[in-house]
């Protein structure tokens, strides 16, 4: 008896320092979280959307030595778009609609990570998404970029479903912050 609870202790310990892999795969579909306003155009508002990134997002690694590759499983330039076209028509805006040239209006994907790093007992995990956007509208262009950052702790392995939620979190922020810049929007009036 003796000899079973010892054998039951030790494969146990061995499963846990051994850990377990698993991967998460996650849908990128930020939210355009603007106010509702009466904006107009006289141009065309013309979007696309761009990345050289892969769709791998990153890992996670606990300090019970969980871990978890992380990928998108969707097209992130359709949904970025989508999300800005979104937003653009909750602003008042008709991007299919006014005379040409079209405002060219060009966003570009430039990073999008999940890195852990473990202190002690926890995980501390730094999210990232980043986008770089060109307006060319009036006989100019207005370039800048637009971040946001999120650093969440935990102690085990995170759900799937709350990955997903953090990175859609945080790249709706990038969004509504690019949607909410004075200059784009005086370029797009």
């Amino acid at each position: 008896m003796l000899n079973k609870q010892l054998l039951l202790t030790l494969s146990l310990s061995a499963l846990l320092l051994a850990g377990c892999s698993t991967t998460h795969y996650i849908s990128i579909t930020p939210q355009a979280n603007v106010a509702t306003k009466n904006l107009t155009n006289d141009r065309v508002i013309k979007v696309s959307t761009s990345t050289q990134l892969t769709n791998s997002v990153g890992s996670i690694k606990t300090a019970l030595n969980e871990r978890a590759s992380i990928y998108t499983t969707n097209d992130i330039n359709e949904s970025v778009k989508e999300s800005v076209l979104s937003g653009l028509r909750r602003l008042g805006f008709t991007p299919e609609q006014g005379v040409m040239p079209p405002a060219d209006f060009k966003i570009e994907i430039t990073k999008m990570s999940y890195v852990t790093k473990v202190e002690t007992l926890k995980t501390v995990a730094t999210l990232d998404f980043e986008l770089k956007a060109t307006l060319t509208a009036k006989g100019q262009t207005y370039t800048a970029n637009y971040g946001s950052q999120k650093i969440k702790e935990y102690g085990t392995m995170p759900y799937q479903q709350d990955t997903e939620d953090n990175m859609n979190d945080l790249a709706s922020q990038t969004v509504k912050r690019l949607l909410s810049d004075p200059n784009v929007i005086i370029l797009l009036k």
